[in-house]
């Protein structure tokens, strides 16, 4: 209990929890569908290379925007940010709703879903390298995945009894009536914000490889774990029961939530430690969800990888805001979003090429991981 002192600390800070009270909120709207988004694709007719089709223009919208929505960050602040990008996600849920009727053009939804991708988490990460305190910066990171894992956790169940029972469009409904209410928190108070300037110059210089590596990895290894191991499962080993995924998804965030609260002291301690031992693990759990063919084998992997996952994602953030601070922050967090979600959307363009799930798994997802050991 004494190591989590900072957590009551927080609880006690007003404006963050209007900050992470909209957060935790955003999370759970997202998570009740997010999972399911390459599910609804496919089941009303998308292929496997129109689905990577809109992944891959939704991260490299999100690449190219990078820059201007650092800067809109620096001008507008973290709150702000996220106000603006929260229409262009409703937009998106709405565009879902009626993709059947209409028959949108797939890669209008992945530019209106990168838009909102590039402005939240662009502003995000730059506030939080800013405001976050590098002696304490895991135990802060850990705090703030535990909001948004657990409202992930429950998500995911929830919508698979919604899409069980109701469909795909009661679950947008609900998803954009959540988003709506989830920036009501971030009008309680004025926001703390000083505007930064914000130079391109530089911006590609003087970056070390050993980071660009470890971004290409990170941006890998996220797109298999959220979008293609998930419809894998689906199609292939869960006899295609919205139950089941939402269940399986359920157990690798509650698991994060337990690894976040034991892992975030740690990470303070030796942050690259826990970050090499994490990646190591992660790899050796891609190699064994190769080989995976029954429900209660993606019950046991999928847990496991939630702790892995989680352990790795604090020490990765905590240096990245590190390393921020210690350049210019706006232009190294710029880099970085530029650099995982253009190594996403190659990725996916690859996958439309791509038959072989396994040799993703064993190969694609193993050594993704263990590029992240150089950070």
């Amino acid at each position: 209990m004494q190591n989590y002192s900072y957590f009551f600390h927080f609880m006690k800070n007003r404006e963050l929890n209007e900050l992470y009270s909209s957060m935790a909120i955003k999370s759970f709207a997202l998570a009740l569908v997010g999972v399911f988004v390459p599910i609804y694709l496919y089941k009303i007719g998308y292929g496997f290379s129109s689905i990577f089709f809109f992944y891959a223009i939704l991260c490299l919208t999100h690449s190219f925007l990078s820059i201007p929505s650092a800067k809109i960050s620096a001008r507008f602040g973290l709150k702000h940010t996220i106000l603006f990008s929260m229409p262009f996600l409703i937009f998106f849920f709405l565009l879902l709703y009626s993709l059947e009727q209409f028959n949108w053009p797939i890669i209008f939804l992945g530019i209106i879903f990168g838009i909102y991708s590039s402005l939240f988490w662009t502003g995000y990460h730059v506030d939080f390298s800013k405001f976050s305190d590098k002696k304490n910066r895991g135990k802060q990171v850990g705090v703030s995945q535990i909001f948004i894992a657990v409202f992930s956790a429950i998500g995911p169940l929830v919508g698979g009894f919604i899409v069980a029972f109701f469909g795909f469009k009661v679950l947008f409904i609900l998803s954009c009536f959540l988003l709506l209410f989830s920036v009501i928190p971030l009008f309680f108070s004025k926001e703390v914000h000083e505007p930064i300037t914000f130079s391109l110059r530089g911006l590609f210089k003087k970056q070390k490889a050993k980071n660009i590596l470890s971004f290409i990895g990170f941006g890998i290894e996220q797109s298999i774990a959220l979008v293609i191991w998930p419809l894998f499962i689906f199609l292939f080993i869960l006899g295609e029961k919205y139950t089941s995924l939402g269940f399986v998804s359920f157990l690798s965030f509650f698991f994060s939530v337990i690894s976040i609260l034991v892992i975030g002291k740690f990470t303070d301690v030796s942050r690259r430690l826990v970050l090499r031992i994490s990646s190591v693990f992660s790899a050796i759990i891609w190699v064994i969800k190769s080989f995976v063919i029954t429900p209660i084998q993606v019950f046991i992997v999928g847990s496991l990888y939630g702790i892995s996952r989680s352990s790795a994602l604090i020490s990765f953030e905590a240096l990245s805001y590190d390393k921020a601070n210690k350049h210019n922050i706006l232009r190294f967090i710029a880099f970085r979003e530029v650099t995982i979600n253009l190594s996403k959307g190659v990725f996916f363009i690859a996958m439309m090429f791509i038959a072989d799930f396994t040799s993703i798994f064993r190969f694609g997802g193993s050594l993704s991981s263990l590029l992240r050991i150089f950070f």
